[in-house]
């Protein structure tokens, strides 16, 4: 599993992922500065699921640390009177880091730049508050990170390396009659021929790399298939373990079993999956039994990982899947 995460997450608390490759920070709950250091720095764009306390408790630190280092992006999904109060009382907390802070209200289908060459962001709308009207704007989102790649275009697919580089530089020829490219050096000249025969030969291709839900009821596997590693909410283990008042059904919020995870991950195909969100209120030991038990009744194929509530995970590439069956 090629990924770079630092991450915590214990419902009601705090919940913040950091993925390192693409300068990216989902949520901000508390802790998220103190944990991660002087990587706050790092971060180019700073994205949040929803308003809630335990995914935000610590974006104002977020943002009086970061924005100490420069401008940089902040999105969050368009409604919700939360954002404008946070961004108005983070200006006359601490003006001179705040103004770095470049907000963004988002839409579901909003594309949003990691600020990494060739790494793309794609906002989609979730299902965390039963009273979000879908003909609205969004109160919760999920990301899609997406690395975008060249690859070579079908018709040129079967040939070898040598015949690709041959088509490459005879179609290359053709930046020399260019009018973008009159009177530039012959090492200039040389350069554009290279960049416009690789650009003649392939085209570019977006590999749904991650998908992070957020919080709220099942993706759908539509939106999920074909994404590498999915992280889903799994605040309850089993479907008799949901309780409406833990999940905050009375004030409107909606979550997801370990079951639905395993349920959305294996219809859309995916192989890695990584269970966070997980609540408190059970053991480590409970869980692991609990993502066996699941994973054998929805008879997922692929690997599950879990973000255990009550850690930080600086490198959670390095932990070890608590199931795996083969495809």
């Amino acid at each position: 599993m090629q990924l770079s995460l630092a991450l915590h997450s214990s419902p009601r608390f705090s919940t913040w992922l950091w993925f390192n490759d693409w300068k990216l920070l989902i949520d901000a709950g508390d802790g998220a500065s103190q944990q991660l250091g002087y990587k706050i720095r790092k971060i180019d764009t700073v994205l949040l699921t929803h308003s809630h306390r335990d995914h935000i408790g610590g974006l104002l630190q977020v943002i009086n640390q970061r924005g100490e280092a420069g401008p940089f992006s902040l999105a969050h999904p368009t409604m919700g009177r939360s954002w404008r109060d946070i961004e108005s009382f983070s200006h006359r907390f601490n003006p001179n880091s705040s103004r770095n802070a470049i907000w963004r209200a988002l839409e579901e289908g909003d594309w949003i730049d990691s600020g990494v060459a060739g790494r793309l962001i794609r906002a989609f709308r979730t299902r965390h508050f039963n009273d979000d009207d879908p003909a609205k704007a969004p109160r919760s989102l999920g990301f899609h990170l997406i690395w975008r790649k060249q690859k070579v275009k079908p018709q040129y697919a079967a040939l070898s390396q040598r015949e690709l580089d041959e088509v490459r530089r005879e179609l290359g020829r053709t930046a020399l009659l260019q009018p973008e490219n009159a009177g530039k050096s012959e090492r200039e000249l040389e350069q554009a021929q290279i960049e416009w025969g690789r650009a003649a030969i392939t085209s570019p291709v977006d590999e749904k790399w991650i998908c992070v839900g957020g919080d709220g009821r099942p993706l759908s596997p539509a939106e999920v298939e074909g994404t590498q590693i999915l992280l889903h909410e799994a605040t309850f283990l089993s479907p008799d373990d949901y309780d409406g008042e833990a999940a905050g059904e009375d004030v409107g919020h909606m979550h997801s079993t370990t079951h639905d995870a395993l349920r959305v991950a294996r219809e859309a195909g995916v192989e890695h999956l990584i269970l966070y969100h997980i609540s408190t209120r059970y053991s480590d030991q409970e869980i692991r039994e609990g993502i066996a038990d699941a994973a054998r009744e929805t008879c997922f194929k692929g690997r599950v990982f879990a973000a255990l509530p009550r850690r930080v995970y600086f490198d959670f590439a390095r932990e070890k899947p608590v199931w795996e069956s083969a495809l």
